[in-house]
């Protein structure tokens, strides 16, 4: 399986619907359809900038300085699709890692696969999933690795061949690849003498509402050397909605207020006819005195 991290987009192909009844789906399933129906997305990859790949390796070098105990901390709390936040350790100084989040901003998403994927009603509270990837070129399918998993409603817990996975909630900020959201993951955590298992399934969906998501990570290594063995990992998005609208937009514009006009200026009133007659009269007699 690709270690790179994938996401669904909505596709142009249609939802597969049958004409079975639908039981109801858990809660938290959100959105996925049930029995005899099929949601339909795109795979799509993460496209960093050449600039972006750069900080990258700069930082990589910047922490192989570090002494063990640190880089182990880092890699601890190490998210792929989420930016990282500012350490001293990492970056030289506050607009070193402006320009790195700047560049954080302009991955892009690039179509790959189209994919289908619904939840069966297996009875006794329990739920399957079953997804496919369809090849754009070919139109061969094959199954997605989820295919299978089976969700018990009763206890919340997901299992799948490596053991039982259990819930904890699940959420994400507007510096996430995929935006802000909400939802659940479920998380297994196993070791033996041979190697360490992590697994971890999580639904959730935009605060907005546009997009439901998928993510399944899986990672195996090696006892003593921490070595690698296998590793998979992909995220699966479905338009479920249009997206709400942005708070700032959605605020009305002040209304206009009409602003009193001056009015013109009125010339002084001019003494009538009569008035002008009394007042030579009124002259004429004081020159005579």
């Amino acid at each position: 399986m690709n270690s790179l991290f994938f996401t669904l987009t909505f596709g142009s192909l249609p939802a597969l619907v049958s004409t079975a009844v639908c039981a109801e789906v858990p809660a938290a399933l959100m959105n996925f359809p049930g029995n005899g129906m099929r949601i339909t997305g795109e795979t799509v990859s993460p496209a960093p900038t050449p600039e972006f790949i750069q900080m990258q390796q700069a930082i990589l070098a910047r922490l192989q300085t570090l002494p063990p105990q640190r880089q182990q901390a880092f890699f601890a709390a190490y998210d792929s699709t989420q930016l990282i936040p500012y350490s001293e350790d990492l970056w030289p100084d506050r607009s070193a890692y402006e320009a790195y989040r700047t560049e954080w901003k302009k991955i892009e998403l690039k179509a790959q696969q189209v994919v289908q994927l619904g939840a069966f009603d297996k009875g006794n509270n329990q739920w399957s999933l079953h997804g496919i990837s369809v090849n754009t070129f070919t139109r061969q399918t094959s199954h997605l690795a989820i295919s299978g998993f089976v969700y018990h409603a009763d206890r919340n817990v997901w299992t799948s061949s490596n053991g039982e996975m259990t819930a904890k909630p699940f959420t994400t900020n507007s510096d996430n690849l995929y935006g802000a959201r909400t939802g659940t993951t479920w998380l297994l955590n196993k070791s033996d003498a041979m190697s360490r298992i992590t697994e971890s399934l999580t639904i959730s969906r935009r605060t907005n509402g546009e997009f439901l998501y998928l993510s399944y990570q899986f990672s195996e290594r090696a006892q003593g050397s921490g070595n690698m063995l296998a590793q998979g990992n992909y995220t699966m998005r479905f338009r479920v909605g249009p997206p709400a609208p942005d708070p700032e937009e959605a605020k009305p514009e002040p209304p206009e207020v009409e602003q009193p006009q001056a009015r013109p200026s009125q010339p002084a009133a001019r003494p009538d006819s009569s008035s002008r007659r009394n007042q030579r009269r009124h002259n004429r007699r004081r020159r005579r005195r």
